[in-house]
C-alpha cells in the first residue's frame, strides 16, 4: 500500500467517524426534544375579580397542570392549591390590590404571561354610587336636592368631540357647560361627560348604522370630509383636556369621568360592531395617555352580544389597556335577556369576558318608562319610551326599586362603582313632574332606594337645607322655571311627611 492510498483510507475513515458522530449527536439532541415538555399555561380564571383581601375562590383553567403545582396572584402565593386536571385548578386569592397576573408554576416552569390571566382586586364599595342621567334643572328641579340623598353623578354632559367646554352642542358662547360643572361642585356632584364624534346629534333617536361613524379612511374619503379615527381621537383629547385643565383650575379635587360615544354599538356597521369600535379606542387610549388624561377615568363602551370579545378580536392589545367600561342594561329588573345585553344582572356575565377594567365599572344609563305619564306638557325632547315602557308609573317605580336592589350586590362587591338613572323629561321617564316638581313614583322610589344607603336619611329634605340652596342653584330657574315655581318645590319638598 503506497501513501496515496494510506492518506485515502485515513480521510474515508476520519469521514465516517464524522458522520457517525453527526448522527450520534442529532439522536441526543431530538431525544432531549421529545423529553422536553411545555409550562404551563393559563387560558382562563374564574371568577376574574375579587376583594382586596383576599380569599376568593378561583378557578383556573389551562394546559398542562401538575400535580404539586403552586400559584401567585402577581408576586404573592394563592393558598389552598388544589389541581383536578391536567386543565383545571383552583386557589383561593391572597390579600392584594390592583390587576394582578394569576400564574401556575409546576415541574415543567411557569406559566407565561397572557391576558386572559389578569385578576383584579374589587376597590373598596363606592358608598355615594346613585347618580341622575340629564340632571338639570329643567326637569329635575334643584339638583342640589338629589345630592342631599347621596345621588351625585350627574350624567347630562354631552359635547362633540373637538369643541372647548364654552361652547354648547351648537358651538354658541352661552357657556352652560361651564355653569353646569360649577352647579356639580357646588352640590358635591360627579359630573359624567360624553364627547360624541362628529355628526352624531344627526342621529338622534334613529339608532341605526352610521356611514359617518369614526373609521379608517381612504385619502379620498378624508378629503371629502368623512369623520376618520384620528379626527375622532384628536378632537376628544382637545375636549377632554379643556374640561379636565378647566375643572383643576376652578374646582380642585373634583372629578369627572369620560366616555368615548355614547353608545356605540348602535352606530357601527353593523350594529354591535366591537371590532370597529375598539379600532377606534385602540388609536384613543395612547394618544389620552399622553395627554396625561387618566385612564381610570375614561369609561369604555361595553354591552352583550359579544361585543368585548369582539374588541379583543380586533385589538388583542385592548385586553390589557382598557381600564373602566360603562354599560347601559335598559331591560328586565330581573334576570337577562337579548344575548346578555339586557337587565342589569347582565352585568356578571359581560364583567366575565373583561381582562383587565372589570373592578371599574359604571352603568350610566338605566331605567323604565310608564307610558301614561309620558310627555303630558309637551316638552321638547320628551316624546316615546324608546321601545323600554312599562304600563304605569307604578309598575315603573316598582320595576326600578327591584332593579336597583338587584344592583346592590355589585355595589357591595366594589366593581361597580356608579349607577346612573335615565330622567330625561317631564314625562314617563321623570324623576319629578313638571312644573310642579313634585316627586313622581318612580322618584320616591329612587330617593327612597338613595336614603336606605345613606343609612337612614329622611326622604324629606329639612327646610333649612332647600332654604339655605346656593344663589347659583337658583339662577337655574331663571331659564325656564319661573322663581314661584322654585319657592312652591321648596315648600312642597320640605314639608313633613
Amino acid at each position: 500500500m503506497d501513501a496515496g492510498e494510506r492518506r485515502r483510507r485515513a480521510s474515508s475513515l476520519a469521514l465516517a467517524l464524522l458522520l457517525v458522530t453527526t448522527c450520534l449527536a442529532g439522536l441526543g439532541a431530538g431525544a432531549g426534544a421529545e423529553a422536553a415538555v411545555a409550562p404551563p399555561t393559563v387560558t382562563q380564571i374564574a371568577p376574574n375579580n375579587g376583594a382586596e383581601r383576599g380569599q376568593t375562590r378561583v378557578s383556573v383553567t389551562g394546559t398542562g397542570l401538575l400535580a404539586g403545582a403552586t400559584v401567585r396572584f402577581g408576586a404573592e402565593p394563592a393558598t389552598g392549591v388544589e389541581v383536578e386536571s391536567a386543565t383545571q385548578l383552583s386557589a383561593q386569592s391572597p390579600a392584594g390590590a390592583g390587576l394582578q397576573a394569576v400564574s401556575v408554576t409546576d415541574a415543567n416552569g411557569t406559566s407565561p404571561a397572557s391576558t386572559a390571566d389578569q385578576y383584579a382586586y374589587d376597590p373598596p364599595p363606592n358608598p355615594r354610587w346613585l347618580g341622575l342621567n340629564n340632571a338639570t334643572a329643567k326637569y329635575l328641579g334643584w339638583v342640589g336636592q338629589f345630592a342631599l340623598h347621596g345621588i351625585v353623578y350627574d350624567r347630562s354632559f354631552e359635547i362633540e368631540a373637538g369643541r372647548l367646554p364654552s361652547e354648547d352642542e351648537r358651538g354658541t358662547e352661552t357657556a352652560e357647560f361651564e355653569r353646569r360643572l360649577r352647579e356639580d361642585h357646588e352640590y358635591g356632584m360627579t359630573p359624567v361627560v360624553t364627547i360624541e364624534y362628529r355628526g352624531y346629534s344627526r342621529q338622534g333617536y334613529a339608532f341605526a348604522s352610521d356611514p359617518e361613524f369614526p373609521q379608517a379612511r381612504s385619502a379620498r374619503e378624508e378629503a371629502a370630509g368623512k369623520n376618520t379615527i384620528g379626527g375622532y381621537v384628536e378632537g376628544f383629547v382637545r375636549t377632554a383636556s379643556a374640561v379636565l385643565s378647566l375643572v383643576s383650575e376652578r374646582y380642585p379635587g373634583m372629578r369627572v369621568l369620560l366616555e368615548p360615544m355614547n353608545e356605540p354599538w348602535g352606530y357601527t356597521t353593523p350594529q354591535f360592531n366591537g371590532g370597529e369600535y375598539a379600532d377606534v379606542i385602540a388609536a384613543l387610549l395612547p394618544a389620552a395617555a399622553a395627554a396625561q388624561i387618566p385612564a381610570g377615568d375614561i369609561y369604555v363602551a361595553a354591552t352583550g352580544k359579544g361585543w368585548v370579545p369582539a374588541m379583543y378580536g380586533a385589538q388583542p392589545r385592548l385586553g390589557s389597556e382598557i381600564q373602566g367600561w360603562y354599560l347601559h342594561p335598559y331591560g328586565p329588573p330581573s334576570g337577562v335577556e337579548d344575548q346578555d345585553s339586557e337587565g342589569i344582572q347582565s352585568l356578571p356575565l359581560i364583567q366575565a369576558a373583561m381582562t383587565s377594567g372589570q373592578n371599574n365599572i359604571i352603568v350610566s344609563e338605566v331605567g323604565y318608562c310608564a307610558e301614561e305619564v309620558n310627555n303630558p306638557t309637551g316638552i321638547e325632547g320628551g316624546v316615546g319610551c324608546h321601545g323600554f315602557s312599562v304600563k304605569d308609573s307604578t309598575v315603573a317605580a316598582s320595576d326600578l326599586s327591584r332593579m336597583l336592589g338587584n344592583s346592590r350586590p355589585y355595589q357591595e362587591a366594589g366593581w361597580l362603582r356608579a349607577l346612573i338613572v335615565y330622567s330625561r323629561n317631564d314625562g314617563g321617564w321623570a324623576m319629578q313632574s313638571y312644573p310642579e316638581l313634585t316627586l313622581t313614583k318612580s322618584g320616591e322610589a329612587l330617593e327612597a332606594f338613595a336614603d336606605v344607603e345613606s343609612r337612614g336619611r329622611s326622604t324629606q329634605a329639612p327646610l333649612e337645607a332647600a332654604q339655605a340652596a346656593p344663589r347659583s342653584g337658583r339662577e337655574l330657574f331663571e331659564s325656564g322655571i319661573p322663581e314661584p315655581v322654585y319657592a312652591t318645590w321648596v315648600r312642597r319638598r320640605s314639608a313633613p311627611s
